[in-house]
């Protein structure tokens, strides 16, 4: 537990120091009130603490100043940890089932807009220009929809305008297959995709036997999102039942829709994760391990995620880290070093990664003072953390 709260905490203050975009403190009563004051959209980045893709939009996205000069400009700016504090409520009232997700809120706390995954600038900007336009049609086409209007095309986008809304949409489409006996292959498969929550769904078929058009319809990276959250929706009533049947199902379903060996891992170890399984988690780092794209710095963050509070576990994400760390000396990477070592409560090995950082070549003024400041910010959390209770 304490090193997942030094993550929380130290990513939080790299992010404070040296990003464009101006984020606000305060609770989310505050943040409301602010929103009201200044008349402006809630721009909301939900993050968890352990995502790859959160950390890279707060060092590659939210630090460009044309994306700062947009949001600050347009939104009350805010990062709330979806694992802690008010971020649970949060999360199940907007309904954030992966990280990152982008939530635009109006003053009154309703959901504008809602974007998932890694966003580079120019989409993270047009997500904005979608939110402040308040296009979203979803109540026109509910109207539509009641009074009979059942064109596929229609179905398509009215599946499409729920999603934005961030509406329930599989049992409408569920109901309206049901309906609707003849609706051609290539319009169901897209209707049954948009409208896909859950790998365990009856429109996963549908998904499946068109799963040509769906390549055709949707760049690879939309259907890897996609998939990765039916697939993680899944995983949680897999171990809620106490079903690993139905994480076996859902495996052999994504290997159908060829999802990437790398992306099947990562899906995977959320299971194994989750039900506590070191010996399974271990054997996929390690097939991962084998790719030559393998990145042994984040391999050993995700190892450190799913057991805190194993040694041998950290012990063997030090192991692969350092093969690594010298030659892929990011801030990113540095975190990880230094969480290690918090997990493993080793002064020594927490000096080591400082002096190892240090020895970048050609760093710039600023990450010269990021890589001093979390280094104290890491010494001073040990120390509290080591420190006898009561003195």
């Amino acid at each position: 537990m304490k090193s997942i709260l030094f993550t929380l905490f130290i990513i939080g203050f790299s992010t404070q120091l040296f990003g464009q975009i101006e984020f606000r403190d305060g609770t989310w009563d505050d943040l409301l009130e602010m929103s009201k004051a200044e008349d402006k959209l809630i721009f909301v980045d939900a993050y968890a603490v352990w995502c790859g893709p959160c950390k890279r939009m707060s060092k590659e996205v939210f630090t460009q100043a044309s994306v700062g000069d947009f949001f600050n400009e347009n939104f009350i700016n805010a990062k709330i940890d979806m694992e802690k504090g008010e971020g649970p409520s949060i999360q199940r009232k907007y309904g954030v089932t992966a990280y990152p997700t982008l939530l635009f809120i109006t003053p009154d706390g309703d959901l504008l807009h809602k974007a998932r995954g890694y966003q580079p600038a120019d989409r993270l900007i047009n997500n904005g220009k979608i939110a402040l336009s308040k296009t979203n049609k979803a109540d026109e086409f509910a109207t539509r929809y009641d009074e009979g209007e059942r064109d596929p095309a229609f179905v398509l986008e009215y599946i499409q305008q729920l999603n934005k809304a961030d509406k329930p949409t599989e049992s409408i489409a569920l109901q309206y297959f049901q309906e609707q006996k003849e609706v051609e292959v290539p319009l169901k498969a897209r209707i049954a995709f948009e409208a896909l929550k859950n790998m365990d769904s009856q429109l996963l078929q549908y998904v499946m036997e068109g799963k040509a058009t769906i390549k055709e319809n949707y760049d690879q990276s939309v259907i890897d999102e996609k998939l990765v959250a039916a697939a993680e929706s899944t995983i949680n009533t897999a171990v809620e039942f106490n079903a690993p049947s139905v994480f076996h199902q859902m495996v052999s379903s994504l290997e159908q829709m060829e999802l990437s060996p790398a992306l099947l891992q990562s899906v995977e170890r959320k299971y194994y994760a989750q039900t506590e399984d070191e010996s399974a988690f271990l054997e996929s780092i390690k097939t991962s391990l084998e790719s030559e794209s393998a990145d042994p710095g984040a391999l050993a963050m995700e190892i450190y995620q799913a057991f805190p509070n194993s040694k041998s576990m950290l012990e063997y994400g030090r192991e692969i880290f350092d093969r690594n760390f010298a030659k892929n000396m990011t801030v990113e990477n540095y975190v990880t070093g230094l969480s290690l070592a918090i997990g493993l409560e080793d002064f020594v090995y927490m000096e080591q990664i400082f002096e190892t950082m240090k020895m970048k070549p050609n760093p710039n003024p600023q990450e010269k003072r990021q890589v001093e400041a979390l280094y104290q910010k890491a010494k001073s959390f040990l120390t509290r953390q080591l420190k006898p209770q009561g003195n």
